[in-house]
C-alpha cells in the first residue's frame, strides 16, 4: 500500500533589508519544501523581486512600513497560511539561515516518523568568511536553533505572546517594567503533537558575513528592547546587546564542506 504523501511548507520572515541573502536562502528553502510563504514588513524592493523570481511562493502577507513589527503576531499569521495551504509539516527558516544540502534528500524519511511532532537543527554561525564558523562561546554560537525547527501541523500550534497573559502584562506595565504591548520577541511554539527529536542536519547562520547589516540589526533590537523595558539600565542593555558583536574570545574552524 502507497503511504500518503504529506505536503511540507516553509515558512519565513523576510522583512527589513535581507535581499544580500534572500535568493540563497529561499533558493535552499524551496529545494527542500513543496510549498513557501512569507511575512513582513519593511519588505524592500530588491527582496519582493528575488521573491518574484521564486515560484515555490504560493502566498504572502508584507505590512505596511509604519506598522510596528511584533514577531509572535508575524508567526502566527506564518501558521494561519501555512494551514490554509494544507500544510502536514511546517518549516520554520530564518532568512540568513540555510540547511546543509543533506536535508532536502533526507526530509521525507524526518516526516515520516509517526511518533515526532518537532525537529530541532543545530546552527552554526559563520564568521568573517564563509568557510569558517565560530567554535568560542558554544552556547551561543553553536546551540540548537530557537527559530528554525520542522514540526507537524497541528490545530494546536500556536506562538504565545512572549510578554505573558494579559493580566501579567498589565501588572508589568503599571509598574513600569514593561509596556503593555511588546515590540518584538516570540515565545517557543506550542501545542507539538508527539516528541521533539535533535537532529543532526547543520544549519548555518549567515548574518555576521554582512557586518554593517549585523551590526544595524543590533542597534534596532537596542532601541526596541529600551522601548519595551524602560527601567532597564543603560549599562544592562549595551552589555546585552555587545555581547553578540564580542570577540574577545574569538576561536573560528572551517567549515564541513558538505555543509555548503
Amino acid at each position: 500500500m502507497n503511504s500518503v504523501y504529506m505536503k511540507i511548507i516553509g515558512c519565513m520572515q523576510v522583512g527589513g533589508n535581507c535581499s544580500w541573502i534572500l535568493d540563497s536562502s529561499l533558493t535552499n528553502m524551496s529545494e527542500i519544501v513543496d510549498e513557501i510563504i512569507l511575512v513582513g514588513g519593511c519588505v524592500s524592493d530588491d527582496s519582493k523581486k528575488i521573491i518574484a523570481r521564486c515560484n515555490k511562493v504560493v502566498e504572502t502577507n508584507f505590512y505596511p512600513d509604519n506598522q510596528s513589527r511584533i514577531e509572535w503576531n508575524d508567526m502566527n499569521s506564518l501558521l494561519r497560511m501555512a494551514k490554509n495551504h494544507d500544510a502536514d509539516w511546517i518549516l520554520f527558516m530564518d532568512a540568513d539561515e540555510t540547511f546543509e544540502p543533506r536535508f532536502k534528500t533526507t526530509i521525507r524519511d524526518y516526516i515520516n516518523n509517526p511518533d515526532v511532532g518537532m525537529y530541532k537543527f543545530r546552527r552554526y554561525w559563520l564568521w568573517n568568511t564563509a568557510e569558517q564558523y565560530r567554535v568560542d562561546r558554544p552556547e551561543k554560537f553553536s546551540s540548537l536553533a530557537y527559530n528554525s525547527y520542522l514540526v507537524r501541523s497541528t490545530p494546536a500550534l500556536h506562538f504565545p505572546n512572549p510578554a505573558g497573559t494579559l493580566w501579567k502584562r498589565l501588572i508589568k506595565h503599571l509598574q513600569g517594567k514593561e509596556k503593555l504591548r511588546p515590540y518584538f520577541g516570540r515565545e517557543p511554539i506550542t501545542g507539538i503533537a508527539g516528541n521533539t527529536i535533535e537532529s543532526d542536519i547543520v544549519l548555518l547562520h549567515h548574518a555576521a558575513l554582512n557586518w554593517n547589516q549585523f551590526v544595524k540589526n543590533q542597534m534596532w533590537y537596542g532601541m526596541m528592547l529600551a522601548k519595551r523595558q524602560p527601567n532597564s539600565s543603560e549599562s544592562d542593555l549595551s552589555n546585552q546587546l555587545y555581547s553578540i558583536l564580542d570577540e574577545s574570545t574569538l576561536e573560528l574552524k572551517p567549515i564541513n564542506k558538505d555543509w555548503l
